[in-house]
């Protein structure tokens, strides 16, 4: 992947996380997880995107329960954490790949939503 389109995912990725936290709704979150899936989708595997997904279900599982989106002070650190280590992988995905997964995410979430 190209530095500059590297660099605009990790910008893209950075400003979803701090729009759940600073502005939690299921806009931001369905966002983010839409990124998320994207990442899972083209094959990253590890730590940081693992952190990501189970944190991200939390919050999911407690907006089921109360019908607010909402994030903890320990949940926004662990999305941090999470973008750090998905921001150092992002070189190894080759773009052609997230294109094509981010192109699938939608498909999905079009189709779920209709």
């Amino acid at each position: 992947m190209m530095t500059e389109t590297q660099r605009l995912l990790a910008l893209q990725l950075r400003m979803a996380v701090e729009a759940i936290i600073g502005a939690p709704s299921v806009d931001t979150f369905n966002t983010l997880s839409k990124i998320f899936a994207a990442l899972c989708a083209c094959g990253m595997v590890g730590d940081a995107i693992d952190l990501a997904t189970e944190t991200m279900c939390v919050i999911c599982d407690r907006y089921e329960r109360v019908q607010r989106v909402g994030v903890k002070d320990d949940e926004a650190a662990a999305l941090r954490l999470a973008a750090d280590g998905i921001d150092a992988r992002l070189s190894m995905i080759p773009i052609n790949k997230l294109h094509r997964a981010i192109a699938e995410v939608e498909i999905f979430c079009a189709s779920v939503g209709a």
